[in-house]
């Protein structure tokens, strides 16, 4: 039941900020996460029954299958890392000093921020060993610059304890944020089920960070060298929703790739010859598409979105995160809010509208269970799920033509259309609206009008509309095109009708009515990977249009009517 998971529920990486194209690539990021893990080869890690909760990422992430190290042991992997070279360094030396450039300089001379997390160090900026912390996994002191700058480097260089307070918000995350674990949870003196456990345990405080759930992050999870068994091969694996889920590059890249792949998405010059000549991880990365127009609402959506506005310069949109949880977001003066669980396990794009007049919003989902399920807010906090019952196919189209009445659609198990009415606090049975049709229903009411128009895909990817004037449906009208996608629809005012789709090619296009007689198509744009969803805001002609990118972000339109 819906009500019982209603509560409690976090996503893991799924909401965060989609990415422009930039340089070599790879995409502008406010913040970049780099963990260090220790000494362990690529085959004794991915495919390891001993390390479960890293496979589990692997589906959801980018993995270098032909990923090395660039040396023995520790400490030149990490200089490697923080500045470009190994400066002629192989042994783990405590007191070889360098005096160099890196990657903190870049950072603060680009005027961004940087911080070195180093778990179980005593104090910032600590100079030594202090077991289990060890100074040859903290490249940052070797650097001259740094350690001999008290106030820079204890601001720098601080306990790993330090970062939960930082992923507090996006103001004091920094931008690059370089990880590492003590010598037991990285795996150096303990077993890889140890590491594995830690993992599972921290970075969900960071992928689940308003740096993801509200900017444009990534988080690159490595190993500084192999046992000596394997070439150097080991693990990475790249986490963010600008990484294509599930990707594989085989290409020779190594530390210096990660260096030269973070400078480029952080807008930073190369340091040395190595990291200018190692390739950016661009494959790693969703290819670009044309957002011309729309502006990036982030997340990371398993569904189409549920459109809705309840008043003139209010609006928001509910999607379904990675694990089919609904969330919503809302706009109004103050701007866009952050993404608010909604709560409940449930399967297709959700609907809502608003009743006219009104501040309650009615939100309607197909359950796992395949029943529809129902709740409204009233302004202030959402009711409990209601069980609407039903065998659906589809997910809901919803309207609301008074306040106090609610309209809603699905297909049914026999691939009709069936609706339900609440009027004056009841709902009214199932009734069957007839159609041959596949996909979710769209409808939207007229302003001031009992005036209903059912939006679907046909069976033959035509798009059909029908009409209900307050007492009875007119027939089937088929308005063509070939679609790949369920319709959106919206009314502005009485007589007016917009209706969104995507073509066979993932293109939007527009089909509006008007005078009773409908537009040609004309092309909105864009390449999109699920339904799209459109409101009016009520009293005004302002259109606001939503869309899932192939970055898995929701984007967002306003158009005139």
């Amino acid at each position: 039941m819906l009500a019982a998971l209603a509560s409690g529920l976090a996503l893991e990486a799924t909401f965060s900020a989609p990415l422009g194209v930039h340089a070599a690539g790879v995409p502008a990021l406010d913040h970049v996460f780099v963990v260090i893990m220790e000494n362990h080869a690529y085959g004794e890690i991915i495919g390891s029954p001993a390390a479960p909760y890293i496979n589990s990422l692997v589906p959801r992430s980018g993995l270098g299958t032909g990923y090395t190290a660039v040396a023995h042991p520790s400490l030149p992997n990490y200089l490697a890392l923080a500045a470009g070279s190994t400066f002629g360094i192989s042994s783990d030396c405590n007191t070889c000093w360098i005096s160099a450039p890196n990657i903190g300089d870049s950072l603060e001379a680009a005027g961004k921020t940087w911080k070195a997390y180093e778990e179980s160090m005593p104090s910032p900026c600590f100079v030594g060993d202090s077991y289990p912390y060890a100074q040859k996994h903290n490249p940052f002191i070797y650097f001259n610059d740094i350690r001999n700058n008290p106030t820079r480097c204890a601001a720098n260089i601080v306990p790993y304890s330090q970062l939960g307070a930082d992923l507090g918000s996006t103001s004091t995350t920094p931008n690059y944020a370089f990880i590492t674990p003590n010598l037991c949870n990285d795996m150096h003196d303990c077993s890889v089920v140890t590491g594995d456990s830690w993992l599972q345990q921290n970075l969900p405080a960071i992928l689940n960070s308003p740096a993801f759930t509200s900017q444009r992050s990534v988080l690159f999870l490595t190993w500084d060298e192999d046992d000596s068994t394997a070439g150097n091969l080991v693990p990475l694996l790249v986490m963010g929703p600008a990484i294509t889920a599930g990707f594989r590059s085989s290409l020779g890249y190594n530390h210096y790739s990660v260096l030269h792949t973070a400078e480029v998405a952080l807008g930073l010059p190369t340091l040395t010859a190595s990291d200018a000549s190692a390739v950016p991880m661009s494959d790693f990365f969703n290819p670009a598409q044309s957002f011309a127009g729309f502006t990036s609402l982030f997340g990371s959506l398993t569904s189409g979105a549920g459109a809705f506005s309840c008043a003139a310069g209010q609006q928001g949109a509910f999607v379904l995160g990675g694990d089919g949880v609904p969330w919503w977001k809302t706009q109004n003066s103050s701007g866009w809010s952050t993404w608010t669980l909604v709560g409940g396990h449930v399967v297709n794009d959700p609907a809502a509208a608003c009743r006219p007049g009104t501040i309650t919003l009615d939100l309607y989902t197909e359950g796992v269970d395949a029943s529809l399920y129902h709740r409204f807010w009233d302004g202030t906090a959402w009711n409990a799920w209601e069980n609407l019952g039903g065998s659906l196919t589809s997910g809901p189209g919803a309207a609301s033509c008074a306040a106090g009445s609610a309209q809603v659609f699905v297909l049914g198990g026999d691939g009709v259309v069936w609706a339900r009415t609440l009027a004056s606090g009841t709902w009214s049975g199932w009734t069957r609206v007839g159609g041959n049709v596949m996909g979710n229903p769209a409808v939207v009411c007229e302003p001031g009008t009992a005036n209903l128009h059912l939006l679907v895909e046909g069976t033959d990817k035509a798009l059909y509309h029908r009409f209900w004037n307050g007492t009875g449906w007119g027939a089937w009208e088929k308005l063509g095109g070939s679609l790949s996608s369920s319709p959106a629809a919206d009314s502005c005012a009485a007589g007016s009708l917009d209706v969104f789709v995507l073509g066979g090619d993932g293109v939007m296009w527009r089909k509006s009515l008007s005078g009773g007689s409908w537009s040609a198509w004309m092309q909105i744009g864009g390449r999109w990977t699920a339904d799209p969803a459109a409101t009016c805001q009520p009293a005004t002609t302002k259109v606001d249009l939503y869309a899932r990118g192939d970055d898995s972000a929701l984007w967002w339109q306003e158009l005139p009517a």
